[in-house]
């Protein structure tokens, strides 16, 4: 690996950031960690060395979102792991300097509408450039794509149906700030080609294999599987519900009604102030690192054509930690010039999807690949 540093992680100080910094540096990966604040990204690379066991290779680099104080660092780089959101509301000078400065751009966005917005506006541009735009390069929503990629093996199947199952699930702040945006607004699954609108409020029962019971599940957004198909001639359909926990679907249809209540006639702007407000409200601070023995979770993908229908069950566990390692091996694989799809991809067509999954296979994160042409 070259010592020369080549990533840059902005937004490094939070929850979120610190996990990527440390997948990082547990891959010999050199890297600026970046952000606004001094103290935070000092307090920080402190925690990520107490995890590593050791000092790690990371540079502090303090910077605003503003192009001006970020392009001398992005100058610098390849590759642009951006971590601070909500993304539709801070990200568009990262993203537009990313490009400017001819780099990579993954983030770990769960916003379904800034996927969208930037695949429109900037796609193209960076694809023109042989770079890679990949936003959602995170557990939602590049989990359940990889999973996808493993249906889509089988010739003739055309719609997606995807289930995310999460125990024990419980958001950062930045990630709270996120959905709560997402899950009062517009929320899209692709019918036949084209996006159709999710009721904005649904909440509905999911059968989860090896459950006995259903579960409650929203469509979270919307999720960026229907992005990522969109446009890709073997999908037609793709739809995206989310089960995040029963402990916490209470508190989001309480949270939902009140945005319905109080902000549904507000403006964008004043709407967007209001979700923050909101989650300011539910932030109980950095939850604790997640682990494969508590955070555990199932992503269920159905697959359908004309002639065949089949079902990739992928256990994945700890979904922050493997945030970290997805957006890592992205890095890596960036860096030693893997990358087989520029402009606007998700890792899963970005990249190989089976050695990616292996890779996390024998790391512990995921279940076994079945063997190709065996679903």
């Amino acid at each position: 690996m070259s010592n020369q540093r080549k990533v840059v992680v902005y937004g490094a100080s939070g929850y979120t950031g610190k996990i990527i910094s440390e997948s990082l540096a547990q891959r010999g990966i050199p890297f600026y960690m970046a952000g606004r604040t001094l103290s935070k990204l000092e307090k920080a690379k402190e925690i990520v060395e107490q995890r590593c066991a050791g000092p790690v290779d990371a540079e502090l680099y303090v910077a605003a979102n503003t192009a001006e104080e970020l392009q001398p660092l992005f100058a610098q780089v390849d590759v642009v792991i951006n971590v601070a959101g909500p993304f539709m509301q801070v990200a568009w000078p990262v993203v537009e300097t990313a490009l400017a400065c001819n780099c990579h751009y993954t983030d770990t966005t769960g916003e379904q509408d800034w996927t969208i917005a930037i695949a429109e506006k900037y796609g193209q541009a960076f694809a023109d450039k042989g770079l890679l735009l990949a936003p959602a390069t995170s557990y939602m929503w590049t989990a359940g794509a990889l999973a996808a990629e493993v249906v889509l093996e089988n010739e003739g199947i055309d719609s997606l149906n995807i289930v995310y199952q999460i125990d024990n699930g419980l958001p950062s702040e930045a990630s709270t700030k996120s959905f709560l945006r997402m899950v009062c607004g517009d929320q899209f699954y692709l019918n036949l080609n084209e996006y159709a609108a999710w009721p904005w409020d649904s909440l509905m029962n999911v059968n989860v294999p090896y459950r006995g019971q259903s579960l409650r599940a929203f469509p979270w957004g919307g999720a960026c599987e229907p992005v990522w198909y969109k446009d890709d001639k073997r999908v037609r359909n793709c739809s995206v519900l989310t089960a995040f926990g029963e402990h916490m679907v209470d508190a989001i249809v309480v949270a939902i009604d009140k945005f319905r209540e109080e902000a549904l006639h507000l403006s964008k702007e004043e709407q967007e102030a209001f979700t923050n407000a909101m989650g300011d409200a539910m932030d109980s601070g950095e939850p604790p690192k997640d682990t494969v023995d508590v955070q555990r979770s199932v992503i269920i993908v159905s697959g359908q054509g004309q002639q065949v229908t089949n079902q990739y069950v992928m256990n994945l566990s700890a979904p922050y930690t493997w945030t970290g390692e997805i957006s890592a091996e992205v890095a890596k694989l960036l860096l030693a010039g893997k990358l087989l799809k520029p402009g606007f991809q998700s890792a899963a067509t970005a990249f190989n999807h089976r050695e990616l999954l292996q890779t996390f296979h024998q790391l512990g994160f995921t279940s076994a690949l079945p063997e190709p042409g065996s679903m």
